[in-house]
């Protein structure tokens, strides 16, 4: 198997979208000559970079990103392959009903967009997925959706309100073929926490 790191790194320059959402700071607090070790302050939002949303991102009361069993973490997935995507360009139920879109499967949607990680205009300008694209993959039963982009407030909306956790910005889709691939989507385990920053990487036969 070739492992396929789908992982943005953190770094100080992570993108963010809202202002009050914060910006990730890393910075040295030991040295070697001083304290004969290297440390550094990790201050990151947990929303940041490549990421998952729990449903109580969006929905008070629902589930936490620790609540999860971790068997949801190693599952096999699907890529549907929309790249190259044109700016804003809405992915529509109609073209997911042309892919293969296996029951109880999780989704990685791929557009490429991934490559403008980090550009000022990132949050305005990737490729959304539709409302009524996410309201045909909950149908499948999908138990995660994972995209090379962020997600709107109404994909949160469908897919949280019903515990389908949303992997967010992840990277090197141009890697990926269309296919079944086994996803390892391992968030950071914050007690109560509303998401997390993750390692996410695809096992490619």
């Amino acid at each position: 198997m070739k492992v396929i790191d789908l992982t943005h790194p953190i770094s100080n320059q992570i993108p963010v979208y809202f202002p009050w959402h914060p910006r990730t700071v890393i910075e040295q607090t030991a040295n070697y000559g001083d304290h004969l070790c290297l440390v550094h302050r990790l201050s990151i939002g947990t929303h940041s970079g490549t990421h998952i949303d729990a449903p109580s991102h969006i929905f008070e009361g629902m589930h936490t990103i620790d609540q999860y069993d971790p068997e949801l973490w190693f599952t096999d997935a699907q890529v549907l392959d929309f790249a190259p995507r044109e700016e804003r360009k809405e992915i529509t139920s109609e073209e997911l009903r042309k892919k293969p879109v296996d029951r109880g499967v999780g989704v990685i949607i791929k557009t490429g967009w991934d490559r403008c990680f980090g550009r000022d205009d990132y949050y305005r300008t990737y490729p959304p997925l539709s409302r009524e694209a996410a309201e045909y993959l909950a149908k499948r039963g999908i138990p995660v959706l994972a995209s090379d982009t962020p997600f709107t407030l109404d994909v949160h909306r469908v897919l949280l309100r019903r515990g389908i956790p949303l992997i967010t910005n992840i990277n090197n889709t141009s890697k990926l073929n269309e296919g079944r691939v086994k996803l390892i989507a391992a968030p950071l385990l914050i007690k109560d926490g509303d998401g997390a920053p993750a390692r996410v990487l695809a096992l490619v036969s």
